[in-house]
């Protein structure tokens, strides 16, 4: 009797692991936290630019930069977890532009009034 040929399910599932890497475990109490410190059209506008390339306001970015880095990876994180059929590598740096736009746009403003 013949063994079976494993090789080409391991070949597969090896692929599939680097296709599909792991996403990093979301803190629940964590995320909570930092829910009840950001709106909703500020989440929305943010979703907008990392995955859609629309415009930020600067106001949704001054919220941003409120809450903070570790709530902004905790959000971009929990979205890419439940997200299907996205470029995570694409999104993470979509993300970093976001949060080094917002923030430069928070520090130096566009506007001047002397």
């Amino acid at each position: 009797m013949a063994g079976i040929n494993i090789f080409p399910i391991v070949v597969v599932l090896f692929l599939l692991s680097n296709t599909f890497p792991m996403l990093e475990a979301i803190d629940e109490k964590a995320l909570a936290e930092c829910k009840k410190h950001f709106s909703i059209k500020y989440a929305h506008d943010a979703y907008n630019y990392i995955f859609h390339g629309q415009p930020i306001s600067d106001k949704s970015c001054r919220a941003i930069v409120a809450v903070g880095k570790k709530c902004h990876d905790i959000f971009l994180n929990w979205t890419l977890g439940g997200s299907i059929g996205i470029r995570r590598s694409k999104a993470l740096v979509r993300g970093k532009q976001l949060w080094n736009h917002c923030v430069l746009t928070t520090v130096a403003p566009t506007s001047f009034s002397y």
